[in-house]
């Protein structure tokens, strides 16, 4: 849990540019997620 917290504290004090690409990242990791196969596309 604490790193939960650590990211969601480094997430809010992040300027918007980041956190738009942490959100793109996460995003991709979700939907990425039931393929465990397969290598991540990038």
């Amino acid at each position: 849990m604490n790193e939960f917290k650590r990211c969601m504290s480094v997430f809010t004090h992040s300027p918007f540019q980041v956190r738009l690409m942490l959100l793109n990242m996460l995003c991709d990791w979700v939907s990425g997620k039931p393929q465990q196969g397969e290598k991540p596309k990038s």
